[in-house]
């Protein structure tokens, strides 16, 4: 990987939780931080599921290697949010993180 293949730009969120003044909390994504990533889209899939079509789309991205991204954040990537189901760091030497995300299931 070198930084001349990083051509797009993905938003890293993560889950907030606020006080509502009501005794309880609203939870909402909240962008923590931008990167150049370089993209790749795999094959989508659809699965029948309780009599209903579900489909979902695999992408992976590769960013430049930051300590703080996990499982349970998610990108936005072209408008659309996608759920990070893997983190890698490439090689373990803290340079390249490998994120696998899906778009259209449940967190």
């Amino acid at each position: 990987m070198y930084r001349g293949k990083l051509r797009n730009t993905i938003e890293l969120q993560r889950k907030d939780r606020t006080d509502d003044g009501l005794g309880g909390f609203d939870i909402a994504w909240n962008t923590y931080a931008t990167a150049k990533a370089y993209v790749e889209t795999k094959p989508g899939k659809e699965v029948v599921i309780g009599d209903r079509l579900e489909a979902s789309q695999v992408i992976r991205a590769t960013i430049r290697y930051r300590a703080d991204v996990d499982e349970t954040d998610r990108v936005i990537y072209k408008g659309k949010a996608h759920n990070i189901r893997s983190v890698s760091n490439l090689e373990g030497r803290d340079k390249w993180l490998l994120l696998d995300m899906e778009r259209g299931v449940a967190v």
